[in-house]
């Protein structure tokens, strides 16, 4: 590709650009201290991804003259010839301009290569705002960027951060919600941004005058509520508290739950307590916790507990009776919910390894 691209028609955008190299400055970003010409933010979470994009553009363009000098392209249908046209036009009345180049992950390496070499030598006219999901390190237009602009990283919220975001998304819907509501909706929905701000505006409607949002809100309206209860029935089960834990798998039931989608509910719990004892042992750090339980790493102490209060943990004989009770309800030998409430009796049942119906409906049967 040519070193220059013809600059769009002065038209009512204003007059035409001078020579490229004559206008622009040395380059300066992060890397020397100056003023960014090129932004990427970079990351799956698209909730952080339009609230960093919001942000920047208020910080570079002022509101009156945002219509005439933002704009916005899809990198997976602009050419990156026009692309590169667009960054060479000059603002409008207004003192600055930005390009944002959305999907810019469907870049082809070549474009990218080509989008890198306009961008380095020096400042364009306007400033690139770059938004991708994914963007390879490797190439050249990521180390652009990094030298001669500013990376905003957009991906998943640290688990240990949901809390504080959840309450700051009820402070914009005019609501405050407590330390232990916003952790029981993390838990209840999980960390995608998205579907918790989803849930955050169901609660304050739910709220309707109230300041506060509690957490018999959450428990009433959030979605997911079986997953907690099953946690705190795994919770019930690791204390031995067989009749709470079956009180809780009554509850889980009623909502509707199949049976099967409750008892992979419950292999997944066991699955996470054992991941949890695996990083107790290697004293595992943050980062560590992270990597292995995902998005419930904020969940690690919590499961702490649960490891300790099952003490030695039988791995191949839980499997085997999560299995074997699977195996009980799809064949049926057992009625599901029978299976079931027999899991629980044996889980709380140390050195239990085998389902035994007949025992199982004498301790459900008795006092």
């Amino acid at each position: 590709m040519a070193r220059r691209v013809p600059p769009r028609s002065a038209g009512p955008r204003g007059p035409a650009p001078r020579d490229r190299d004559a206008t622009r400055a040395p380059a300066s970003g992060t890397g020397g201290g100056g003023e960014p010409h090129c932004y990427l933010l970079l990351g799956e979470e698209d909730v952080r991804a339009e609230e960093a994009l919001r942000a920047l553009l208020e910080d570079l363009v002022p509101a009156e003259w945002r219509a005439l000098n933002v704009d916005v392209v899809d990198a997976a249908e602009t050419p990156v010839r026009d692309i590169i046209t667009r960054c060479e036009t000059l603002p409008f009345l207004g003192p600055r301009r930005v390009v944002v180049v959305r999907r810019a992950e469907a870049l082809r390496a070549a474009d990218q290569d080509a989008l890198a070499s306009y961008l380095e030598p020096a400042p364009p006219p306007s400033t690139t705002a770059l938004v991708a999901e994914t963007l390879d390190r490797r190439r050249r237009l990521y180390a652009v960027v990094q030298r001669t602009g500013r990376v905003i990283p957009c991906g998943r919220l640290d688990p240990a951060a949901l809390p504080g975001w959840i309450r700051a998304r009820a402070q914009a819907e005019r609501k405050t919600i407590g330390p232990e509501a916003a952790r029981r909706l993390a838990l209840l929905v999980g960390g995608g941004l998205r579907e918790l701000g989803l849930e955050i505006a169901k609660l304050a409607a739910y709220a309707g005058d109230r300041r506060e949002i509690t957490t018999e809100d959450v428990e009433a309206i959030a979605s997911h509520v079986a997953e907690a209860t099953v946690f705190e029935l795994m919770d019930a089960v690791g204390r031995r508290r067989a009749g709470r834990a079956l009180r809780l798998l009554q509850t889980v039931l009623t909502m509707g739950e199949p049976p099967v989608r409750v008892l992979y509910m419950l292999e997944d719990q066991l699955r996470m307590l054992l991941r949890t004892a695996a990083l107790v042992r290697r004293r595992a750090g943050r980062a560590e916790q992270r990597d292995v339980l995902g998005n419930r790493a904020w969940l690690y102490e919590r499961y702490q507990e649960q490891v300790a209060a099952f003490g030695s943990l039988d791995p191949a004989g839980m499997l085997a009776l999560l299995l074997e009770t699977d195996a009980a309800i799809k064949t049926g030998v057992m009625a599901p919910r029978l299976a079931l409430e027999t899991l629980i009796v044996r889980l709380c049942t140390p050195g239990s390894a085998t389902v035994d119906a007949p025992a199982a409906e004498a301790r459900r049967d008795g006092p």
